[in-house]
């Protein structure tokens, strides 16, 4: 984005491929620069793969989508989230197509919010015009026919889904076969009257960052296009655009594309992500109303006749468990008095936060119970959670926090209004089955595990960087076993390696000094350690959190898109931060192999008749 400022656009789109995981973090920055640049328009997309099936052994076509609105925003990540769930592994590379029949179907829903373009070379109707122009060359009538109608079914496909919103794209290149391809695209936006555009399909900042990018595909496994197909994607100023045109259009017809070009940016308004964090709630007990006649807990009595469905259960459930402890009177009312106190705090943190935060509580009750039905013990409680009598009391945690004298203010205070965060122990085994129990409950998509990113460390730097080097001397890439060696020069402190520049540089701050036999070793490498420097921090790999879950109800696509792990996990694109910001809750349920043990003593012990039969939650607190 500050590259794009910096050479004088008046816009950008950011679509990576199938991917919204840059979203909040671009959409963030957008907000933060409106002010500066009122002008700059920052368009959040995605770059799909778009086929007929999911066969294999096929081609993959780009296809590019651009969200014109927050409700285009939808749109996409609904899109996106039905390629990932039906994704699948071919020629060793993970692949993602959406089809054309979800595409159109789902658009359905969301006409004139979404712009489409053809995207780059690689796209159905690039792929096709080169085939065209090979069958036109050879005389092949029977080809011709076939991709001429392949490209009339295409555009006549597009148009219909994306109307006015539809754009043929061109792309600025002196190579022979963009220029074929780009001179073509003119001639059938002419004869269907599509608008066209450009698309520099930046993947690298600028021609001297070609290398890296180079190296870094050199470094991947799988069927990938080759070196030549990325040679003019980066960003570029305009005249650099107008110059590579020029191979393939005179001046009028430029100065149309980049009118056509600027007319996407106009439609693109600005919307911010970012929303008030809700929280997921559940169906509980309709308490009708009562008169909580004892004026020294006015939350409670509050509570109690309240409108709110999810308060009165709240204070009933709470007020119903502390009865039935059959207290001496001064213990109950002062037990009272402390849920009083906790009542007052819940409220006061959620009407700062708009929210109803006893919600938060009855949900975490209602699936507690839930893991008892599915199994597996719970854990008695982490953390400051346990100071709150009202969490013990909903059995969300196990030690009563007056006998233990634990600090209620730990977990929840005025001070600090903010939504809590409850870890809960589960049995590891268990775990499947409970997720599937919540999911039948909830839909597909109520349960989805938050994602996590993993980057380029250092020591992973290196050895990609070797991988993906390339040199006269080195044609197909440095050693594994050279590669190891270097990496095995990077220092540690704490279990941190030192970073990259650390190691070349030193850092006067942290009193470190250069590696001099990383240094001498890879100055031996020309061009090696520019590579390193620059792939260092990129996004490599994604997971999913170790516990983070998120409940989504109705419509999930107005906060998420989801993708799948490599295990196969479903998760959601974007990680914990940028859940939260776009208004996700998190709950937390980590697995204890403990708990596993635990469960097998309890069985074993009622199986030999050494402790009474009973269910498992009964038995676990005799």
């Amino acid at each position: 984005i500050d590259k794009a400022i910096e050479l004088g656009l008046n816009g950008i789109a950011i679509t990576d491929h199938e991917c919204l995981g840059a979203w909040i973090e671009v959409n963030q920055y957008a907000k933060k620069i409106k002010e500066k640049y009122p002008d700059f328009i920052i368009g959040l997309g995605n770059e799909i793969y778009l086929t007929e099936t999911r066969d294999r052994n096929q081609k993959y076509y780009h296809f590019l989508l651009i969200a014109k609105d927050e409700i285009g925003a939808m749109a996409l990540k609904e899109l996106s989230s039905i390629a990932w769930k039906n994704s699948y592994t071919d020629r060793l590379m993970e692949r993602v197509p959406l089809l054309k029949s979800e595409l159109k179907e789902v658009m359905k829903k969301y006409q004139g919010h979404v712009i489409a373009t053809s995207a780059c070379i690689g796209s159905e109707i690039g792929s096709s015009i080169l085939s065209l122009t090979k069958a036109e060359k050879n005389q092949e009538q029977e080809e011709i026919d076939f991709y001429h109608e392949k490209i009339v079914n295409y555009i006549q496909f597009c148009s219909d889904v994306f109307k006015d919103d539809f754009y043929i794209e061109c792309a600025p290149a002196s190579s022979n076969e963009q220029v074929i391809v780009n001179k073509r695209l003119y001639k059938i936006a002419k004869s269907f009257n599509v608008k066209m555009c450009i698309g520099t399909d930046a993947h690298y900042l600028s021609k001297e960052d070609r290398f890296v990018h180079k190296a870094y595909l050199n470094s991947k496994n799988g069927e990938r296009e080759i070196d030549m197909f990325y040679e003019f994607t980066y960003l570029m100023t305009e005249q650099e655009v107008r110059e590579l045109l020029s191979y393939s259009f005179d001046n009028e017809t430029i100065d149309w594309i980049i009118e056509c070009s600027n007319e996407i940016k106009d439609k693109i308004t600005f919307y911010d992500l970012g929303k008030k964090q809700s929280i997921p709630q559940v169906q509980v007990t309709d308490y009708p109303k009562l008169n909580f006649r004892n004026e020294l807990y006015p939350t409670l009595k509050e509570l109690f006749s309240s409108d709110n469905i999810q308060e009165r259960y709240w204070v009933n459930e709470c007020y119903n468990a502390l009865e039935a402890k059959h207290f001496s009177n001064d213990k109950f009312y002062q037990y009272l008095a402390q849920l009083e106190i906790e009542a007052d705090v819940i409220k006061f943190i959620g009407n700062k936060l708009e929210t109803c935060l006893f919600a938060y509580f009855n949900t975490f009750k209602h699936y507690i119970d839930l893991f008892w039905e599915c199994g597996s013990i719970v854990g008695p409680g982490r953390g400051s959670a346990t100071g709150y009598l009202s969490n013990y009391l909903l059995g969300i945690t196990q030690l009563d926090p007056i006998e233990w004298d634990l600090k209620w203010w730990r977990f929840l205070n005025k001070e600090r209004a903010e939504l809590p965060d409850i870890d809960i122990d589960l049995a590891p085994s268990r775990r499947p089955k409970i997720f599937e129990a919540i999911r039948k409950e909830r839909g597909e998509l109520g349960l989805v595990q938050v994602c996590t990113y993993g980057t380029e460390g250092t020591k992973n730097c290196i050895l990609s960087a070797c991988r993906g080097y390339r040199s006269e001397e080195f044609p197909d890439g440095i050693d594994v076993d050279q590669a190891q060696y270097l990496s095995s020069l990077i220092p540690q402190e704490r279990g941190f390696l030192w970073s990259l520049h650390d190691v070349v540089y030193g850092n006067a701050d942290l009193e470190r000094k250069p590696v001099s036999s990383f240094v001498t070793a890879i100055n031996s490498y020309p061009g090696l350690l520019d590579i390193m420097l620059r792939i260092e921090g990129l996004i490599n790999k994604r997971s999913s959190h170790a516990s983070g879950v998120i409940f989504y109800d109705e419509n999930p696509y107005k906060t998420a898109a989801f993708m799948k792990t490599p295990s196969g996990d479903l998760v959601t694109q974007w990680d914990l931060h940028a859940q939260e910001y776009a208004g996700d809750t998190k709950y937390d349920f980590l697995v204890t192999e403990i708990s596993d043990k635990i469960i097998q003593c309890l069985t074993l012990l009622q199986k030999d008749k050494v402790i009474e039969q009973g269910d498992l939650r009964t038995t676990y607190n005799k």
